[in-house]
């Protein structure tokens, strides 16, 4: 099996699966024409088995966040439009990985693989703690200085919400270390003639605890600048803080704090970045 074996199966699984999602209400239009084009471009420079890997971080994550919709709802944090993602959110959450998966083509690094899947973790943590977060009975509180907010507010976490952001890191890792150990080097002829583990000392455990801690990190790490400089808006209605830009209770909203430019996708982009650095200072202390 050649290259462009596994590219035309790459792009035949991304031309499958992007009308289901889009039929579940995972994406939107937009999102799921992002969410295409990220895809081919991780599969055909990184083989489908990490096309697969990418695709189980939007569904999972696509289910966490339809999971107690209405309660999220009613609180008004639900993700609009059922929990379908736009552009905005699925480049924010998949443009560092597949940095790293084009990366790959010129630098066949273990180094490579572990920053792409490592940015994947942080996106998989911040989704998971936020949508399961939402679902604490316990009071959010704001993650630089402990203060009492509602939930939804950027900054705002629970013990459940950590528990989240645990899960979703472990979910990445562990899949990861499936797929890197034990399922792609054992692919005929993988992709490129390049087998990351072949002649390496890493061990599975340092690899994992690289994504995991990355993932983690993250998530923490997006907390903080949700805290701080991601924009703010008061509703003058109820008075409630709010991410969304023009509307609250339908009424109009007005700028609160923190930096007007820096929304929550560009808070969860920079954050994927934090969790790549992390991950890879982690592995390259471990391995």
């Amino acid at each position: 099996m050649n290259k462009l074996y596994y590219q035309i199966i790459s792009v035949l699984l991304v031309l499958v699966s992007a009308p289901v999602a889009y039929k579940a209400r995972f994406l939107d239009a937009s999102g799921t024409l992002a969410a295409s084009l990220l895809g081919v471009i991780v599969g055909v420079t990184q083989g489908p088995v990490f096309l697969l890997l990418l695709m189980l971080f939007l569904g999972t994550n696509s289910v966490f966040t339809k999971i107690g919709y209405v309660k999220k709802a009613l609180a008004g944090a639900a993700e609009p439009k059922g929990g379908a993602r736009t552009w905005r959110s699925v480049v924010a959450n998949g443009l560092v990985a597949t940095i790293f998966a084009v990366l790959g083509v010129f630098s066949h690094s273990l180094f490579v693989i572990v920053g792409m899947l490592a940015a994947l973790s942080a996106a998989s943590a911040d989704t998971t703690a936020t949508e399961i977060g939402l679902l604490s009975n316990s009071k959010p509180r704001l993650i630089t200085d402990w203060s009492e907010v509602a939930a939804g507010t950027s900054g705002g976490v629970t013990p459940l919400g950590f528990f989240g952001a645990f899960l979703g890191a472990a979910i990445m890792a562990l899949t990861s270390v499936i797929l890197v150990f034990f399922i792609w080097p054992r692919l005929p002829n993988a992709l490129f003639s390049f087998d990351p583990v072949k002649g390496s000392v890493t061990k599975p455990w340092s690899y994992a605890f690289s994504v995991l801690i990355g993932g983690f990190c993250g998530s923490i790490f997006d907390s903080v600048l949700g805290a701080t400089v991601q924009a703010k808006y008061k509703c003058v209605s109820c008075s409630a803080l709010t991410e969304k830009r023009k509307v609250h209770c339908n009424k109009p909203v007005r700028f609160y704090s923190g930096v007007r430019w820096i929304d929550n996708d560009f808070v969860n982009l920079i954050s994927c970045f934090a969790g790549s650095a992390v991950g890879l200072l982690s592995f390259l202390l471990l391995r």
